[in-house]
Parts: structure tokens; sequence; C-alpha cells
């Protein structure tokens, strides 16, 4: 057990974020840590440590959570729970930085003070005797960091038209929508059709801003599908238990976004066809389509869409060796020659070679400290196109 747990350095098993008032008081603690054990052991331990009352605080939420894709944990990278916690005039500070070593999930448990917990209770009901009010949906390009002339093509997603992307540069478009598209819109946690009820609101899909009675307000859905690991099931009723059901995930990006990645032909043709008709069917129970969503189709393969008519098409070719550079730079921080750049093959000139190029890039830079940035990154980009390089 370590033994200096409130001082802040660098961590290898787990990591205290807490939530601290302007007289340091704590009121908000969140342990990670590689197993259950060890994560109640460092929890007890600060507690110990602060001299709080284990009896003052409560655990709210524990269990294992997915940390696939990320490489630490830290105050920077909880910007969501900052966030939260400032709405309460907490500031979020930790013990440190948690590297994750390629972990893909990892426990936490989250303890708040009484007090706090009775805050956020009170003002939840506060929120809930509110009128729920929608904001307009809309898209805002101007605040996304890309290069201006891949930002000007995909200009058109603020028309928030049906589009067929023709994504060779394999820019991530859900990514993108989901950090421009600005507004609050309501929807039903369920609708009745006859002696049926219809599951619209999903947790896993949602991001919800307030309840009221069945109403809820959430940030406008982008829902993406992948055809090549999801299943055309997810576009029809699915039984839950008795006459409930789950709604079709078209239903469920109502006033949003519907993200279809190399969908079948026939799905799309579907689609379409239900918007067009603005009704499907349930049991013979017809169900109207009130609201509209807009539906973007992700593909390297246009020629399966030839006769489907979209009412805009965007090209976004191979990156440029401009456009590849800077985006490069800012990911790996140091000014890069562009004759390197000019070296990849045109193949290779993608956002996914860029993110394996620069993965491979930190691993080789965690392990050969002795190297400049420069040729590291060189030796990433030989061993991500298969050049023969005698140092591996």
């Amino acid at each position: 057990m370590e033994t200096d747990l409130l001082t802040p350095k660098e961590r290898y098993n787990g990591v205290i974020l807490i939530g601290v008032r302007r007289n340091e008081i704590v009121e908000f603690i969140k342990v990670y840590a590689e197993n259950k054990d060890l994560a109640k052991e460092l929890l007890e331990q600060f507690l110990y440590e602060k001299g709080i009352h284990p009896a003052d605080f409560v655990v709210v939420d524990q269990g294992y959570e997915s940390v696939e894709g990320k490489e630490i944990i830290s105050t920077r990278t909880e910007s969501e729970l900052s966030a939260f916690l400032a709405r309460f005039g907490l500031r979020l500070l930790s013990n440190g930085v948690l590297y994750l070593q390629g972990k893909k999930e990892i426990y936490q448990i989250t303890s708040v003070s009484q007090d706090l917990l009775e805050e956020i209770k009170t003002r939840t009901e506060k929120t809930a005797r509110i009128e729920l009010k929608e904001e307009p949906l809309r898209v805002d390009l101007d605040e996304i960091n890309l290069p201006e002339g891949i930002k000007e093509k995909l200009k058109p997603l603020e028309l928030m038209e049906d589009t067929l992307i023709i994504n060779y540069a394999e820019i991530p478009i859900s990514e993108i929508l989901k950090s421009v598209t600005k507004g609050a819109v309501k929807i039903f946690e369920s609708m009745k059709i006859g002696n049926f009820t219809v599951k619209i609101f999903d947790e896993n899909l949602h991001e919800v801003i307030a309840k009221n009675k069945g109403e809820i307000l959430i940030k406008p859905p982008v829902i993406v599908w992948d055809g090549y690991i999801d299943s055309v099931e997810d576009f029809e009723f699915q039984t839950v238990n008795g006459n409930v059901y789950n709604a079709p995930l078209f239903l469920k990006a109502y006033k949003g976004f519907l993200i279809l990645q190399e969908p079948p032909p026939e799905l799309l043709e579907k689609l379409l066809r239900i918007k067009e008709k603005g009704f499907l069917k349930l049991k013979g129970k017809v169900v109207k389509i009130k609201e509209r969503f807009t539906i973007i189709v992700d593909t390297k393969n246009p020629t399966k869409y030839n006769g489907i008519v979209l009412p805009i098409k965007i090209k976004l070719p191979y990156l440029g060796s401009k456009e590849m550079k800077e985006i490069l730079e800012k990911e790996v921080g140091f000014e890069i020659p562009l004759e390197i750049v000019e070296e990849i093959p045109t193949k290779y000139r993608t956002f996914k070679s860029i993110l394996i190029l620069v993965k491979l890039f930190k691993r080789l830079q965690s392990k050969r400290l002795e190297k400049e940035p420069l040729e590291l990154l060189k030796d990433a980009l030989s061993l991500f196109i298969g050049e023969k390089n005698e140092s591996h």
C-alpha cells in the first residue's frame, strides 16, 4: 500500500479524484484502481488520512468502467466530471496521473458527502418541475479543429439533409458530428401504439439533460450503425417482454442523425422509403413518423449506392500532403518536414492511418528515450508502411 497517498505523482495502480469547495472541504471522491479490493482500500485509506468519518459519505456508484483507447486518467481527461462538479461549486483535484498501460477496463468507486447528495437530489427535483425547453438543432463546423479544406467540404452537413459521404480519407464523421451538433431536443421515454408500448429512450444512445414525467430533454442524438459488425435487426421492433417493444434504431435517432457505415443498399432504400411515407407498422398498427431524422451514409464503396438518390453528396479524397502534415503535427506536437509526408503512399493518407502511426510513434518513444522524436516518427512510418529498416 502506498504511504504517500495525498502526494500528486505518476501512478500505475490507482488514482483518487476529489471535488473540493473553496474552503478545501472534500465533498466528492472517485477512486480508480486496477481491481475492486484495491479501490476499496484506497478509498478507506484516503478517508482515514483526511480525517473523514466514513459515515459522512455515501457510495453512489461502483463497478468496472471501460477505458479502452485511453492512455491515462487525470483531471484533464475527466472534463465532463469537472463540469458536473463545477455546477455545485466544486473544483476537481487528484493525487496524480494514472497510467493505464493498455488496460481495457478499470474499477471505480464514487462516493459523495451526505450534504452534496442532498444538494444533488434537491436540484434534480427542482429541474423536474421546470418545463423542458428545446433549443434549435444546428451543426456548427466553425469550432472543429480540422484543416480548412476538409472543413469546407463538410459544410453541407449544416443543412441537415440526407447525405452520401464518399470517405476515402476515413475522416471520423460520427465523432465530428457529435462534437459540432448543438441544441437540445425533447423525446418521450416511450410511446403507446394500440395495446403496445414502444421504448424510445435508450440510456446507451441518448445523453440526458433533464427529465420530467415521461419526457426527456437530450442532446441531439448522433447514432452510429456499422454494416460490418451491427445487425439489420436493429431496425426492427424487438420484443422486450409481453406487449413492450424496443424501438427501431431510426426512431431513436429522432431529431438527430443516423450514421450508416457501409449499409446494405436494401437497408438504405427501406429507411428512405419509411421517411418518404412517414409511417411503418407494428403488428398491423400504423406507427407515424412525426419527427425527422437525418441519414448520413459513410462509405468507401459508393458504387454500391448507384441508383439511390440522396440530396447531398460529399467527396472526401485521400489527404493531401499539407493536410496530412498539419494533422500529424498536431498529434505528435512537433514540426515535420513536408518531404517525409510526401513519401507516404496515397492509400495510407487517411485519418485512421494517422491514428495508427501516432500510436506506433508513442510506443517507440516510451522504449527508446535516447532517440530524437523525428527519427522515431520515421521508424514508426517504416514499420507502418512495411519498408525495410535495419534498426528493427
